[in-house]
């Protein structure tokens, strides 16, 4: 089916952010090696803070060498530890794209400053700017469901409220404020260089992107939650994003839409469990379910003065994994994973 553009979304303050000059990766002026550091960009973290140092431990992550961190959404929930997650980001000044579950979070905490009587802590969002001025016209229930949080509830049990909810009672209005400051797509413009495996542009989104439609014109439900393409009725040229797996990833016509353009994007994303780490000519997957004992996987980006060089690194899942209550297949249908 394609994406629910009918489901609201929580106010987006960026669209588009561009990587600041200063953290854009620019050639050696050496033969012996990048100067600006790396890019680090790692998929669904969820929660999982042990993962997520083991994996930046792995890669020698070093902020003080020009290292620069870059998530690519669904930071929180479902994990144990979303609030240590985000801790982590902002001391590292982490850059980072919103995923479904984001926003999911973001309304669950509008719902949860509308019900006074049922404030989770002291510190409600009112007067934030993440907040709209009348929450309940804006946010429908979020589409992130019961899970099984360790700590929480016991093997095959539900809390008996939404995951977001739980997650977003735990947060500060700081935290919920750099959640809904974060932008939908995160474009990196890479240098030229005579060998580049990653093309002009980077682009990280947590979920994708549709071919042939510009960055401006991209749905935003889609960028967080499709998996798939399907043809447009009457027209099989024309691609509608849907969130269901489908038999093949969009990133086959990405990299069929990417051939044919003299500029080529490669687009870095998440969400998209089922079908692990996927590589393509134009894309990179991260999504390889650390949250259900699998990896957390990234990819390291570097420069030299003749060619752009990336690969993946992968950890073992370093924390207590979640048990699904919903199969994999189950869940890509509801577009909660």
């Amino acid at each position: 089916m394609p994406t629910k553009s009918s489901d609201k979304i929580f106010p987006i303050t960026t669209f588009i952010s561009d990587l600041p000059t200063n953290l854009v990766l620019f050639p050696s002026s050496s033969e012996n090696g990048p100067v600006s550091g790396r890019l680090i960009i790692v998929g669904d973290v969820h929660g999982m803070r042990k993962s997520l140092e083991a994996l930046l431990d792995k890669v020698g992550f070093d902020r003080n060498k020009g290292d620069h961190l870059v998530l690519v959404g669904d930071l929180v929930n479902k994990g144990p530890d979303s609030a240590d997650v985000i801790d982590l980001a902002m001391k590292l000044g982490a850059s980072a794209v919103r995923g479904n579950h984001e926003n999911a979070v973001l309304n669950a905490a509008a719902r949860i400053n509308t019900a006074k009587d049922n404030l989770p802590h002291p510190e409600s969002l009112t007067g934030s700017v993440a907040v709209p001025e009348n929450p309940e016209a804006e946010l429908p229930g979020d589409n992130a469901r019961d899970a099984e949080i360790p700590g929480k509830s016991g093997p095959g049990k539900s809390t008996g409220i939404s995951t977001s909810q739980t997650t977003a009672s735990v947060l500060s209005k700081h935290q919920l404020d750099w959640l809904a400051a974060l932008p939908l797509i995160l474009r990196v413009k890479l240098p030229h260089v005579p060998t580049s495996s990653l093309g002009d542009t980077l682009i990280v989104v947590h979920a994708g992107l549709v071919p042939s439609i510009a960055l401006e014109d991209q749905d935003p439900h889609a960028i967080m939650h499709m998996r798939s393409l399907v043809c447009a009725p009457g027209d099989e040229d024309e691609f509608k994003p849907a969130e269901v797996c489908g038999e093949e990833s969009w990133v086959i016509e990405w990299d069929r839409w990417q051939d044919r353009l003299a500029s080529k994007t490669t687009v870095i994303f998440g969400h998209d469990a089922k079908r692990r780490l996927q590589r393509s000519k134009y894309a990179i997957g991260l999504d390889s379910g650390c949250l259900y004992g699998h990896q957390l996987s990234a990819v390291v980006i570097g420069v030299s003065d003749k060619e752009i060089e990336h690969r993946v690194i992968q950890v073992e899942c370093a924390d207590v994994p979640i048990t699904q209550t919903v199969s994999v297949e189950q869940g890509n249908k509801a577009g909660d994973i």
